[in-house]
């Protein structure tokens, strides 16, 4: 089974979309809606509840091989709503507004599930870490529900664990250094950043960055350092190079945008020393204004 996840700032738009498909049924969820503008008036209502959140739509699509289709259409039903409560808790989403649309307009079965980040209770779902969440909750399904495993492309793109690294994960549950930055750099780049974005969001999370650029703004090599441990992008796989960032990862670059801004946070390695609370605050708001500084000066530059 294949699953994708986006986050979203808008109800409606995302309703609009997966109704108005060809042969798109609702086939369920906890809501009473029946329609694009009901379900969004009933999104509304408990959206009061956290009037301040951005970002409180949850879009997932579920697929299976066209194989796995069952050919009771009310069973088939049935079975994926069985699979998107299960998911659905597993993703703590068990106190939330959902609905579960079934699309039949491509050969392979799939489901989209819209649902609210905010809890009837008023608390919000952490949406910290929910893209590998969603991958190993993928594969326990997989398992309950006899379904072939989907390898996702964002797997294929990283080098897999050696030996040792599954030893280590099992016997003492810690992952290697070069596992933990696999997964900070899926999670970093899930809305697309800008390449200055990238490294700045890994420097907050103490890793250390390294990336050189030629005179004409092509990339030498880019590589990471957490806790001692330097690894190259081709250590970690094709996804993590520089060119591999943009083209897997979906990474933006522009040379005559960031080149500057990226050169800026090499110059000093801004985490690199483990600076303490005070000064961690004080180094977060000055590289802030220093990028927004630059930004500035370089939309100047561009106009004139």
């Amino acid at each position: 089974m294949i699953g994708k996840q986006i986050k979203g700032t808008g109800f409606r738009g995302c309703l609009n979309y997966v109704l108005g498909k060809k042969d798109a049924a609702l086939i369920g969820g906890t809501m009473c809606g029946q329609t694009p503008e009901e379900l969004a008036a009933e999104f509304g209502i408990a959206r009061q509840l956290r009037p301040n959140l951005k970002v409180a739509v949850f879009h997932a699509t579920l697929s299976v091989y066209s194989t796995e289709k069952l050919e009771d259409s009310e069973e088939n039903d049935q079975r994926w709503l069985a699979i998107a409560a299960n998911y659905m808790k597993a993703m703590e989403f068990d106190n939330n507004q959902y609905a579960v649309v079934k699309h039949s307009d491509t050969e392979h079965d799939h489901i989209h599930i819209v649902a609210s980040r905010i809890c009837l209770d008023g608390g919000v779902v952490d949406d910290s870490w929910d893209y590998y969440k969603s991958q190993e909750t993928i594969r326990q399904l997989e398992r309950n529900y006899n379904l072939e495993t989907v390898t996702p492309s964002w797997e294929t793109d990283r080098r897999a664990q050696t030996t040792g690294e599954h030893r280590q994960l099992k016997s003492k549950g810690n992952k290697s250094v070069r596992v933990q930055l696999q997964d900070l750099i899926d999670e970093v780049t899930q809305d697309n950043p800008s390449m200055p974005e990238f490294v700045e969001r890994l420097q907050q999370q103490a890793v250390e960055m390294q990336v050189t650029l030629t005179g004409i703004g092509l990339s030498q090599g880019i590589s990471y350092n957490l806790d001692g441990v330097a690894l190259s992008g081709t250590q970690l796989g094709k996804a993590y190079t520089f060119c591999g960032l943009q083209k897997h990862r979906g990474v933006s670059y522009d040379k005559g945008r960031d080149n500057a801004l990226i050169e800026a946070l090499m110059q000093p390695q801004h985490l690199a020393n483990g600076p303490g609370e005070t000064e961690e605050n004080e180094l977060e708001s000055s590289q802030s204004e220093l990028v927004a500084t630059l930004s500035a000066t370089a939309n100047e530059l561009e106009l004139s």
